[in-house]
Order: structure tokens, then C-alpha cells, then sequence
């Protein structure tokens, strides 16, 4: 079969670096997921491309002993190969299928030209429609202990601007108070 080109490998290590891989040649399966999910899915939902890729064409692949497969020019092309191979077993409802068979080579065509024409469709957060995201990281509109989760950039402040750190100091563990003693008599003062 035909082998493939570079931007088809470079569409490979551009999926794995979407899906957390620190090495951009490394594809785990999150990003086999992705790929399958925004490549071949829509095309081929009918065989379930899912289930093949997840189940038989990305295990085959992975390194021994390592979650990832590595992403270069023969597994990549050996990854369409099993891929469109799996898919002709179920197009044509022959298990027996060559590898080499006109209808595998047809989808892994399809596969190939897919895979140039589409990009990760990668979620993109908008401006809410209201405008209220401002005013809710408006630290001037919050009174109170409030005002302390956010600093003035209007960034959340962690921890430290949800706990309310008192002096534990008392007779009580949970008491918060200190006690003074006056005459004989004790005057608990608050803080």
C-alpha cells in the first residue's frame, strides 16, 4: 500500500500534543480518542471506527509495556493500514478480507484525505453573552470576608481567601477567644 505523507504524521503529533502528551511523538489513548472522534467518526460512525481503533488497531501498535504508541512515518501509516483494513471487514461483511484488497486501499484513501482536511476541533471558551463575568471578579462590589477571596486583578486567591484564620488561643480548643483575668474574675474578650 501507499505510504503516507509528512502532514499526515504531523496531524498525528499534532493530536497527541492536545491531549496532555508532554512528547509530541507520543500518542496515548486520550488522543487516539480525539483523532479517531474528530477524523473518521462522522465518515464512519456506521462500523463503530470507535470500538476498531480503540479496541484492536491502537493496542496492536502501542510499545510493549507502554501506554503510547510512537508517532512516525510506519506507524502511522501502519495505523491507516489496520484501521481501513478493520473497516473493510465490516463494510463488506467479510472477515477474510486481504490487506491488500481494493476496498481496504479505497478506505484507506478516504482515511488519509480525511485526516489533511480536518483540524482538532478544540473547545473554545466565549465571553458570556450577559456581560456578568465582570462583575462578578468586581472586587469593589463585595463586602465583607468576601472582598478577600480575589485580589485586585480579579483573580481567585486560594486558600488564603477562603480560610478564616483565627488566634486558637483559649481555655477551649474550639473557642477562639482569649481570657483575661481581672479582681478574681474572668473577662473573656472576643477578637
Amino acid at each position: 500500500m501507499e505510504d503516507v505523507d509528512d502532514d499526515i504524521v504531523e496531524k498525528f503529533e499534532n493530536f497527541c500534543t492536545l491531549s496532555g502528551s508532554t512528547d509530541k511523538t507520543h500518542m496515548n489513548p486520550k488522543a487516539n480518542g480525539k483523532l479517531v472522534k474528530d477524523c473518521f467518526e462522522s465518515h464512519y460512525k456506521k462500523y463503530d471506527v470507535k470500538a476498531i481503533c480503540d479496541a484492536s488497531v491502537f493496542p496492536a501498535l502501542k510499545e510493549k509495556g507502554k501506554p503510547h504508541m510512537t508517532v512516525n512515518k510506519v506507524t502511522v501509516n501502519s495505523y491507516l493500514n489496520k484501521t481501513a483494513h478493520e473497516i473493510a471487514k465490516k463494510k463488506t461483511k467479510n472477515p477474510k478480507i486481504a490487506e491488500k484488497d481494493d476496498e481496504v486501499k479505497i478506505i484507506k484513501a478516504d482515511l488519509c484525505k480525511w485526516m489533511k482536511a480536518e483540524t482538532p476541533h478544540i473547545k473554545q471558551i466565549k465571553q458570556s453573552a450577559t456581560g456578568n463575568v465582570q462583575g462578578l471578579t468586581d472586587t469593589t462590589k463585595y463586602t465583607g470576608s468576601h472582598k478577600l477571596r480575589l485580589d485586585e486583578a480579579g483573580k481567585g486567591r486560594g486558600k488564603v481567601g477562603r480560610s478564616d484564620e483565627g488566634k486558637k488561643s483559649g481555655y477551649v480548643a474550639s473557642y477562639k477567644g482569649k481570657e483575661h483575668s481581672k479582681k478574681g474574675r474572668t473577662k473573656i474578650e472576643h477578637v
